[in-house]
């Protein structure tokens, strides 16, 4: 009985022992594997894309004159040509520095993006009236049954320009946590964010949709003769502006990667998203321009009436809210990184669209974006 009581503590102490050892070494082949691992890691990360985006937002319209008669007369008006920005087209690049040793990272990031449209819409109709009676030269003394014809016609023309600019500034820490049970690289950042964007439009109206007829006779040396009258309104209209934002404030983001197949090693794919926000303090500015005129000819005289150009020149110090995000996939090695999704910023108040007086409104840029990112040391 003494034996088996002795044999049993000195059997727990061999377990224990050996369970220790085996602590110790999986602690010692971590540690080794953790310290390879950063050593391979690299400090530098250098980032480089393109981007292909929606530009929100749009101008104030200008309505010319005559824009009820165009629409009534079956042409286009001039304010579908306003606003047509099309698909904003750029690049985006990023410095990312991590020293040894540290979750902390330092980057710099911008984005560049911009769009030129014009537009050119010439419409026209021949306008027909009621048969009435013309005199005809070519058959003396006869009046004879016409039907009167006229060329109505809407000319349009507009060109469309913006750009922006985006530059981060961030410190980071990774704080890596499990998600969708997971690895996950899980990065909170604060820093400051500058923004610039600008917009600039002109467009040139033409419109002459509606003439009349209206017969009227005389008395000539070979007795009554009919002839027609045509009448018409025409219009010429222009408007030019220009709008523009400059703001920097204090921004934060949150960007994860998840793993979802493969080890960094032999390449590896991931699932990327995040959000960012920020403030921004800044000018917001706006110039207009417009005139147009109206031609009449009724009974064969002409009248005009010229409105009054007007100009308005306004600037102004706003806060603009910012908030934005992406999702994508990324196939990602030790050294490289290939990355795809979809990406949308937006800036709210930002820009003064407004035509003689001030209206803010939103900008924002939203699209498909890729990029290939290179590390570097290690």
């Amino acid at each position: 009985m003494s034996e088996l009581i002795t044999s049993r503590p000195r059997a727990d102490f061999r377990m224990k022992l050996l369970t220790t050892a085996s602590a110790l070494a999986l602690l010692t082949v971590a540690a080794t594997a953790a310290r390879a691992e950063e050593a391979n890691r690299p400090t530098v990360w250098i980032e480089g894309g393109w981007h292909f985006e929606n530009v929100t937002g749009g101008d104030e319209l200008f309505v010319p004159p005559l824009n009820a008669d165009v629409i009534a007369g079956g042409f286009p008006s001039v304010t579908e040509i306003q606003n047509n920005l099309g698909k904003s087209y750029g690049g985006q690049g990023r410095l990312t520095f991590q020293p040894k040793g540290t979750d902390w990272l330092l980057s710099v990031s911008g984005s560049y993006g911009r769009v030129h449209t014009g537009k050119d819409v010439h419409v026209e109709k021949v306008i027909a009236g009621p048969e009435m009676k013309k005199w005809n030269n070519a058959v003396p003394v006869l009046n004879l049954p016409f039907t009167p014809q006229y060329n109505a016609i809407a000319d349009h023309k507009s060109t469309n320009n913006e750009s922006h600019a985006i530059i981060d500034f961030q410190v980071g820490k990774d704080i890596g946590v499990g998600l969708l049970g997971r690895a996950t690289d899980s990065i909170v950042s604060f820093g400051a964010k500058y923004a610039q964007m600008s917009t600039s439009s002109t467009a040139n109206a033409f419109d002459e949709p509606n003439p009349t007829f209206e017969q009227f006779s005389y008395t000539g040396f070979f007795g009554l003769k009919y002839k027609i009258h045509t009448n018409f309104n025409r219009s010429t209209s222009v408007v030019e502006r220009h709008s523009s934002f400059r703001g920097i404030g204090p921004s934060a983001s949150w960007s994860n990667t998840t793993q979802l197949f493969g080890d960094v090693e032999d390449g590896q794919l991931a699932m990327d998203w995040g959000v960012n926000a920020s403030l921004l303090f800044g000018r917001q500015k706006a110039q207009t321009h417009h005139h147009s005129s109206v031609k009449k000819l009724f009974h064969a005289a002409y009248s005009t009436v010229v409105n009054t150009p007007v100009t308005s020149t306004r600037s102004r110090m706003v806060t603009v809210p910012n908030l934005g995000g992406f999702a994508g996939l990324s196939y990602r090695f030790t050294n490289a990184k290939l990355s795809a999704g979809y990406r949308a910023d937006f800036f709210f108040g930002a820009m003064d669209r407004g035509l003689d007086t001030r209206k803010s409104t939103t900008t924002g840029f939203h699209g498909p974006f890729a990029t290939i990112s290179v590390g570097l040391g290690g």
